[in-house]
């Protein structure tokens, strides 16, 4: 008779919270680890599935509940001091709260509470989704990222404020806001990072706009600066996503399909969008060098990026680039133009003076006066 094993090798499902999420693992076989919490002990998790990191990363961040499904549960045999392995698969999968609409057994509050941004300011909470009334103050930055769940989403960071305090949110997805307009804004979720406190939407988040709330509290606006300058140094990296806004790894321009791991599908190239990021360097006529990031949108405002294009081919063309004017906040490009020309006008005695062959006659005709006011406005229309 055979001896029994000593561990039970079990498919499963295993819910609970993530914590000690380490970097991924070896290049050939890449893979990563962590700590599962759940059913009042500690298991450790192997994922051999390297484009879920950043999933378990934002999970552990965020305090979220967890649900991996169809994994490999190692129990080990009572004789055996080992704790429970939990090998996350190539076919395993991984939701989480917010995708299942569960709420964790030790979150304060299932439903969102109508709440004053002063009090958010003082909340020590984790894991928190409220309602809140108010003005929208500035648009601080734009861009797009990704989200924890996979998507590549638009992202604009507002200051909001209400008359007890303000503070910052970010708006994922496009919505219509307006700034200076007041909002009943709700099902957003509260965040706490290096003493700071955030606000941001969810999938359920709703934006209405509402009547004034009263006189919104003073903010310190995030100032903006203009200035004319050279670039002298670019860091850019291209971003591919698929059309259901998944981000893609290892796309060269010779693959005939392109394959997501989130969909599970293969596409063609043409499917495929690129998005591009990175950092500048400029030299300002006067002052220190000035470093800033630069997204999608205000590349492609100076620069008509080809769909092929390689990121050398775009470096390439950021650095051909003439003296740009470039408006700057808070160390985030917003805005790239040319530089204004400055129309000179010249003096009339410096104005070329056209002369109209004229045939030769014996009568002479005196021309009529019209003025000094007339014979100058008429000149001043053509500038040379």
């Amino acid at each position: 008779m055979a001896e029994q094993s000593p561990s039970k090798k079990l498919r499963n499902q295993v819910k609970g919270f993530l914590c000690d999420v380490s970097p991924i693992k070896d290049s050939k076989k890449p893979y990563f680890d962590a700590i599962l919490q759940h059913e009042g002990e500690y298991s450790k998790v192997l994922a051999f599935r390297p484009e879920d990191h950043i999933h378990f990363h934002n999970a552990e961040t965020t305090r979220s509940l967890v649900t991996l499904d169809d994994v490999v549960v190692v129990q080990p045999s009572v004789e055996s001091s080992r704790k429970t392995s939990v090998f996350y698969t190539h076919s395993s999968k991984m939701s989480c709260v917010w995708e299942r609409g569960e709420t964790s057994s030790n979150s304060s509050s299932a439903t969102p509470q109508c709440v004053q941004l002063s009090e958010l300011l003082n909340l020590d909470t984790k894991l928190k989704k409220v309602n809140i009334n108010a003005k929208i103050i500035q648009e601080v930055r734009k861009g797009n990222s990704v989200v924890w769940d996979g998507p590549y989403l638009p992202r604009t960071e507002y200051t909001v404020a209400d008359t007890t305090g303000y503070i910052s949110l970010t708006v994922w997805c496009e919505h219509n806001i307006t700034v200076g307009e007041w909002y009943n804004i709700t099902n957003v979720s509260v965040r706490k990072f290096m003493d700071k406190t955030s606000l941001s939407t969810t999938k359920k988040t709703q934006i209405v706009n509402i009547p004034s709330q009263g006189t919104a509290v003073a903010v310190q606006i995030v100032p903006t600066e203009t200035i004319k300058c050279d670039i002298i140094g670019v860091n850019i990296k291209n971003i591919f996503i698929c059309p259901r806004l998944h981000t893609l790894k290892d796309v060269t321009s010779s693959s005939a399909t392109v394959y997501c791991f989130s969909c599970n599908k293969h596409y063609k190239p043409p499917a495929i969008i690129m998005r591009i990021s990175g950092h500048l360097v400029f030299k300002p006529e006067t002052g220190n060098v000035v470093e800033a990031s630069v997204e999608d949108e205000v590349i492609r405002s100076v620069l008509a990026v080809k769909p092929g294009a390689s990121r050398e081919d775009i470096i390439q063309s950021f650095i051909a680039l003439p003296p740009m004017q470039i408006t700057i906040r808070e160390n985030i490009v917003v805005k790239m133009e040319d530089v204004p020309q400055k129309t000179e006008i010249k003096s009339e005695a410096e104005l070329p003076v056209k002369v109209e062959p004229v045939e030769e006659s014996i009568d002479f005709y005196s021309p009529p006066d019209h003025g000094i006011l007339f014979s100058s406005q008429s000149r001043k229309k053509k500038i040379y």
